[in-house]
């Protein structure tokens, strides 16, 4: 696969190098993310979490803005293959039918296998099994994908509205194709703010916009 033929390549450029430093940026969470989070969630609002990390990241920033926690039931669906995917799917629609209305399953999805989880035939079932969880996690999805999975939900669930939120320009596809579109202005430029009906300065500021201006 690709993944091999990058490794082969970086064992043969990668010879008689001295390591001279390394910088890294802290990609931590704003202020109050978590108890703005819960509110929305206590709302009755479904969260689902677009994001390019890697699974595991995803889940430990998850659990650290209160989107996860112990009570959930994780469901995972990293397969990459139509067939395994699919086969993953539907023994995850089973778990879910099989406790009806006790709404305490969280999925984590990757990319890859949501590549092949929204074709025609495999959406409608993502779709069942994301709304009998409390919450969704999407990891290692390109900004196309994040763009996909709203307008899917805006296909299966014409009636429902749809609020994407986002601070880099890989989300300007999916606050455009949100009914409401909400960018937060930051260290990642301004593309998203540009792109949204709303620009907002924080995400704590999310709670009183929601509960407060959009109640009004």
């Amino acid at each position: 696969g690709r993944d091999e033929a990058m490794d082969a390549l970086q064992e043969e450029i990668e010879t008689n190098l001295e390591l001279v430093g390394a910088t890294a940026i802290e990609d931590k969470l704003q202020d109050e993310v978590g108890v703005t989070i819960s509110k929305i969630m206590e709302a009755g609002i479904r969260v689902w979490v677009l994001t390019g990390d890697k699974v595991e990241t995803a889940i430990n920033i998850g659990y650290s803005c209160k989107l996860l926690n112990d009570t959930l039931v994780r469901l995972e669906v990293t397969e990459k293959t139509f067939d395994e995917v699919k086969k993953s799917l539907l023994e995850k629609a089973q778990i879910v039918q099989s406790a009806p209305g006790a709404n305490n399953f969280a999925l984590v999805i990757s990319g890859d296998a949501l590549i092949q989880a929204m074709k025609p035939e495999l959406a409608p079932l993502v779709m069942k099994i994301g709304e009998a969880c409390r919450s969704v996690l999407a990891c290692r999805v390109s900004p196309k994908q994040k763009q996909e999975v709203v307008s899917l939900v805006r296909r299966e669930k014409p009636q429902a509205n749809t609020l994407a939120i986002g601070d880099g320009a890989n989300d300007v596809y999916m606050i455009t194709a949100a009914n409401v579109g909400i960018g937060i202005r930051g260290v990642e430029g301004q593309q998203a703010a540009r792109a949204s009906d709303f620009a907002i300065g924080e995400f704590k500021v999310l709670r009183r916009l929601l509960f407060v201006h959009g109640r009004e």
